[in-house]
């Protein structure tokens, strides 16, 4: 899969890319936190989630990750699919080149090819200018367990 110029987007395969994949994580979302390593990968839906790297020039330079769910609708019976999207991470030597935003978008695509009516993430309140954006709506406090952020979703129509 390719998404920009001299961005390819694909799912980790190696031994090599999954250990780059985790580091990256680690170090740029558990590691300013003072968290062990290892907590990147302490989320229950961790196993079920699928895994994005972003490579320039053979380099893992972006990571994310996302799962699939369901929720009840406001119909006795309805069901709804959304996509909670989480642990994204782009190497500190490689921001503001799109990577970010290709990894996004490809989650975003996926997510609507799927049938998914919506993506839910918890955003830091760093960060919550980029969703923004890209048409992400705040829907309150999100989870504070690894830094201050909000829960916001998009609507895939």
């Amino acid at each position: 899969m390719t998404s920009a110029p001299n961005i390819e987007l694909a799912e980790p395969k190696t031994q090599q890319e999954w250990a780059e994949y985790y580091r990256l994580r680690y170090e740029r979302l558990r590691k300013p936190l003072g968290l062990p390593p290892g907590s990147e990968r302490d989320d229950p839906s961790e196993p079920s989630s699928i895994h994005i790297i972003a490579k320039m020039d053979g380099r893992i330079v972006g990571a994310g990750c996302w799962v699939v769910g369901i929720r009840s609708g406001s119909d006795p019976g309805a069901r709804r699919m959304f996509v909670r999207f989480r642990q994204m991470a782009v190497h500190s030597e490689f921001e503001g080149r799109g990577i970010g935003s290709a990894i996004t978008r490809h989650v975003e695509e996926r997510a609507r090819a799927l049938g998914a009516v919506e993506i839910v993430g918890n955003v830091r309140t760093e960060h919550v200018g980029y969703y923004r954006r890209r048409g992400w709506i705040e829907q309150g406090e999100g989870d504070s367990r690894f830094g201050e952020s909000i829960s916001m979703v998009k609507r895939l129509s």
